[in-house]
C-alpha cells in the first residue's frame, strides 16, 4: 500500500497572505486540521490547528480584546508557518510515512510529485488504514497465535484456521510484549473455539481471544 492509495487528493492549500482568521474559518469550513501553503506553485510552508490557536494565545494575555482582535485580523500565515516541510512522494510505502510521521512528531504530510502538491497523507488516514489491515469494524475474532523459538509457517497456520472452517479476513505479524513474533489472525467468526482447538493440537499457544 502506497501513500497515493490513502492519501487527500483535494487538497484544501493557501498562500503565504492568507490571514489567520481566514485561515480559521477555512479549517473550520472544511473540517480540516492543516493547509499547505503555496506561492508561485510551490510549496512554501504549512500550517496546522495547533499553531493558529497558539498564536492567537501568545499575546491575550497583555492586550485588549479589541487590540487582539485587530492584530489577528492582520496577521498573515508567512509570519509564522513553519517552513521547513517534510514531504513525501505519492509512492512512498505507507508505513514509511508513518514512521516519518512518527520519528518527526508531526500528524500530516504534503505529498510531492515533480515539484507539485498532489495530495496530504495524515495520521488519521494511516490509522485508518491500520484498522482496515487488521480487519476490524466487521463481526469477528482475533487469535493472537505465539511463534515459537523454531521456525513456524503461516502458511501451516492459516491451514489449522481453516481446518476449523474459519475464514480468514486478514492476518499480520507483530512482535510480542515479549520479544516474540506473534501472528495476529482475524477470522470471520464470533465463535473462534474451534479454531483455536486445531492452532493449539499443532503445538501453537493462542492468547486470549478478542470477539466483536
Amino acid at each position: 500500500m502506497f501513500v497515493e492509495d490513502v492519501m487527500h487528493r483535494d487538497v484544501v492549500s493557501v498562500s503565504p497572505k492568507t490571514t489567520l482568521p481566514e485561515a480559521l474559518g477555512l479549517m473550520q469550513q472544511r473540517g480540516i486540521r492543516h493547509l499547505p501553503v503555496v506561492e508561485g506553485g510551490e510549496l512554501v510552508g504549512i500550517v496546522s490547528d495547533r499553531d493558529l490557536k497558539r498564536v492567537m494565545a501568545s499575546p491575550a494575555t497583555t492586550l485588549e480584546r479589541h487590540e487582539l482582535a485587530y492584530l489577528l485580523s492582520k496577521l498573515a500565515l508567512a509570519d509564522f508557518m513553519t517552513r521547513s516541510v517534510t514531504t513525501v512522494g505519492p509512492r512512498h510505502p505507507v508505513e514509511e510515512a508513518a514512521r516519518i510521521m512518527m520519528k518527526e512528531r508531526i500528524s500530516a504530510l504534503p505529498v510531492i510529485e515533480e515539484g507539485r502538491l498532489v495530495g496530504i497523507v495524515t495520521e488519521t488516514d494511516v490509522l485508518g488504514l491500520f484498522v482496515r489491515a487488521m480487519g476490524a469494524g466487521e463481526p469477528s475474532s482475533r487469535l493472537d497465535v505465539v511463534l515459537g523459538e523454531g521456525a513456524a509457517s503461516l502458511a501451516d497456520i492459516v491451514l489449522a484456521v481453516e481446518d476449523a472452517q474459519a475464514d480468514v479476513s486478514s492476518i499480520v505479524t507483530l512482535p510480542s510484549p515479549t520479544g516474540r513474533k506473534e501472528v495476529v489472525i482475524r477470522v470471520k467468526t464470533i465463535n473462534p473455539g474451534p479454531a483455536i482447538k486445531r492452532l493449539e493440537a499443532r503445538g501453537y499457544a493462542v492468547r486470549s481471544p478478542w470477539r466483536g
